[in-house]
């Protein structure tokens, strides 16, 4: 999906106007984003009920194994082993059901990014005539860039390196521009939408110096995100590709932080 975000993009710097027609389509792929999220979040609603009802059947044994065994203790042994076996069975179920909303929760996350960042850019073409327009050569545009993140004017810092990306692909700065879209989704704790900008960077630059960069924040990101596997995977792949990186003692200071919280499902849901 990332990709055809992309293209997308690519296909929208042209245009200059919008007609009618244009942004009656604009319009319904606003409404059918909002549609689909919408689902995203019946769905997980619809899990967090199952798991509050599985929780509830919990301690419903839990009271009657309590109750059994005050009452009758001749049949203690008999009744503690099917209630063994029925609580075993529910924190399965249980297991099972928090699974599944994790990884909703996890697709929800990557869509509403997906979407976040197709709404930005159909919100910044339909509004081309109120956005000051980006200077015309690539040395002022990617210097105005550079000006807007550093002043943590992250929406405009985008808007402007991602002009530069669109009409400049091929300079030598066109993927730390792209890197600069992630961080300016990262300072605006974004994570799920700076995972999508990074990534572009390995898909688009694999040969640049900044994949390392790339590479690092993702595990960053996902680890803000709670998804801490995927967090490892990109800190262990950083020190496998690049082991004299600069990131050398950050990744591995991280990785030692994702083995001693895998289990803590405050910090860490996968």
């Amino acid at each position: 999906m990332v990709r055809a975000l992309a293209v997308f993009s690519v296909a929208l710097v042209g245009c200059s106007f919008l007609t009618k027609d244009d942004g009656q389509q604009m319009q319904k792929q606003i409404d059918d984003m909002r549609s689909q999220a919408q689902k995203h979040e019946e769905a997980q609603r619809e899990l967090g009920k199952q798991l509050d009802a599985e929780l509830k059947r919990m301690k419903q044994v839990v009271d009657d194994a309590t109750k059994v065994i005050t009452r009758n203790s001749a049949d203690v042994g008999l009744t503690v082993q099917n209630l063994q076996q029925a609580l075993a069975q529910l924190t399965g179920r249980i297991d099972d059901i928090q699974h599944t909303e994790d990884a909703i929760s996890k697709q929800f996350q990557d869509y509403r990014a997906s979407s976040d960042t197709k709404l930005e850019q159909l919100n910044n073409t339909v509004n081309v005539s109120k956005n000051p327009p980006v200077p015309e050569t690539p040395d002022a545009l990617y210097s105005e860039g550079e000006k807007r993140i550093a002043a943590q004017q992250w929406a405009e810092a985008r808007r402007l390196y991602e002009a530069f990306v669109n009409r400049y692909p091929q300079d030598p700065r066109a993927a730390r521009a792209q890197y600069n879209i992630g961080e300016a989704y990262f300072g605006e704790k974004r994570y799920a939408n700076a995972i999508g900008a990074y990534t572009k960077v390995n898909d688009n630059f694999s040969k640049s110096d900044v994949v390392p960069d790339a590479m690092y924040k993702n595990g960053l990101a996902f680890h803000a995100l709670k998804y801490c596997s995927d967090a490892k995977v990109y800190f262990q792949e950083l020190l496998k590709r690049y082991p004299k990186t600069q990131w050398k003692k950050d990744a591995a200071d991280e990785l030692k932080k994702l083995v001693r919280d895998a289990k803590n499902r405050a910090v860490c849901s996968t």
